[in-house]
């Protein structure tokens, strides 16, 4: 039977074990959750609002 020590609250848990079952795992990266999605859009979605307000501002002074 091995032991590791926790960094975090410094108990011992076993060594098979990846994490500390006393601490949160830590979060990790998931690339398929639909998060990301919204995330990216909250992200490039008022950059494309932006730039349409000026190309339009802009275009409806030249063709008027």
């Amino acid at each position: 039977m091995s032991l590791k020590i926790c960094k975090k609250c410094k108990r011992p848990f076993m060594a098979h074990k990846e994490f500390c079952s006393h601490c949160p795992a830590p979060y990790t990266w998931n690339q398929e959750s639909w998060a990301n999605v919204g995330c990216l859009l909250a992200m490039i979605l008022p950059l494309f609002l932006m730039i349409f307000f000026w190309l339009f501002l802009f275009f409806g002074f030249l063709f008027r």
